[in-house]
């Protein structure tokens, strides 16, 4: 079996090439919003090139993903992606860090990848302000889920200068960002700002690839800059560790059809490209070793109330669009969340769109309860974490394997827990 090639240049005004040449990539293919991230980013002295750079090549990466359709291949994922990418200092992006950038992708999206860097582009301009924008200390991703809004609140009353949220811009789910958000800035002791990152691709008439994988490096480069320019040294990604690692759960789930956005092999890759290209600031995962229900209590104890956590953080993998309720409640991810939850508050008020614990819904919307079911049946070791993508070297795996194991208890504690009002009911 062959991938489907696929290849593209960016940026270009020409959306269409003659045969056999690179497909132009129109940078406004990409909903813009460069001008609410240059004023984020109006400092006094010059911003890094190779920053700017990351977040272009980024950009590029995303639209080629989703213009590539994995339809095509004969296995019908596996793609070879070709992209060409004008930066500001090509000199800084060696043939050892585009092969970094190349498995930083292949373990994202389980593609073939072959980047290049061309001169051409040239760097965002200041925008004369005559005031710079307010100082950043800290920055750290807020998707509007369960972990990164337990972060915020933890942070929002844990410093003097402001902390930057980095979000994606979702027009279906915005409004429970914004309840929040705006929850979290009302007990807040230090300005909190935010910018939300583009993920519209704009194709008139062409069918877009539905999976995303590289969508997660979209939003990290974007935190990546914003920390350059401010010059702070950290950018937390905050995500528990069950959902982190997001070990396979059968065999057909290897590889990129299991999210690795936030894998600790993901996010080494990440920090050694930024090493390599001259920047200092480092990509961290605050909430690794911790399990879904941890964090959940971590938030309660920050002061975030139970009705917050279940009815204005969203936690879906397969949000369903046509429905109010942003949770499907059949997926992996909604059934992580609901076992945190029962964990940290001894119930769940999330409005699932399907209760798969209900009978009527049993035989509907069981796939990944069964494989769940499934997988905790099976013992889970060091080598289990071996088996997809690897751990960095020094990492602590006695650390890594408990993390899973505790979140294994509350999976099964919530399993019991249905089973019992299953059989409740029958009698």
């Amino acid at each position: 079996m062959s991938p489907a090639s696929f290849a593209y240049q960016y940026p270009s005004k020409t959306r269409f090439s003659g045969p056999g040449r690179p497909t132009g990539l129109d940078p406004q293919l990409l909903l813009p919003a460069d001008r609410r991230l240059q004023q984020l980013a109006e400092v006094p002295g010059d911003r890094p090139g190779w920053a700017q750079d990351l977040v272009q090549i980024a950009r590029a990466v995303y639209l080629a993903d989703k213009l590539s359709s994995r339809a095509l291949s004969d296995d019908g994922w596996t793609r070879h992606i070709e992209l060409s990418v004008e930066v500001v200092e090509p000199d800084r992006w060696t043939e050892r860090t585009l092969v970094l950038l190349s498995r930083l992708l292949e373990a994202l999206s389980s593609d073939h990848w072959a980047i290049n860097v061309r001169p051409g582009a040239v760097r965002w301009p200041h925008q004369g302000r005559m005031l710079s924008a307010q100082q950043v200390q800290e920055v750290a991703l807020f998707s509007g889920g369960l972990d990164s809004t337990a972060h915020a609140v933890e942070r929002s009353t844990a410093g003097a200068g402001d902390l930057l949220l980095v979000s994606y811009y979702e027009p279906h789910w915005g409004r429970q960002q914004d309840v929040a958000l705006a929850t979290i800035r009302t007990a807040a002791s230090r300005g909190i700002q935010q910018f939300k990152a583009s993920q519209q691709v704009r194709a008139p008439n062409v069918e877009l690839e539905k999976s995303a994988r590289t969508r997660g490096l979209l939003y990290m480069a974007t935190a990546v800059y914003l920390a350059a320019v401010h010059d702070v040294p950290h950018i937390a990604v905050p995500e528990n560790g069950q959902l982190a690692l997001n070990p396979a759960l059968t065999p057909a789930r290897a590889a990129a059809c299991s999210t690795r956005s936030v894998h600790p092999g993901t996010l080494s890759l990440l920090n050694e490209i930024i090493g390599t290209v001259g920047g200092t600031a480092t990509v961290i995962n605050p909430y690794l070793h911790l399990t879904k229900g941890e964090v959940c209590q971590r938030a309660l104890r920050a002061g975030l109330e139970g009705a917050t956590l279940t009815n204005a953080t969203v936690s879906c993998g397969r949000p369903p669009r046509d429905r109010p309720d942003p949770h499907c409640g059949c997926c992996y991810p909604c059934l992580v969340r609901h076992s945190g939850l029962l964990t940290a508050l001894g119930d769940d008020d999330t409005p699932y769109v399907k209760d798969v614990w209900a009978m009527a819904d049993r035989l509907a919307a069981t796939d990944d309860r069964r494989a769940l079911q499934r997988w905790l049946s099976e013992p889970f070791g060091v080598r289990d974490l071996f088996t997809d993508l690897p751990v960095p070297e020094g990492s602590d795996l006695t650390a890594l394997v408990d993390v899973v194991q505790r979140g294994r208890t509350e999976l099964t504690r919530m399993f019991v827990r249905h089973h019992k009002l299953v059989r409740a009911a029958i009698r």
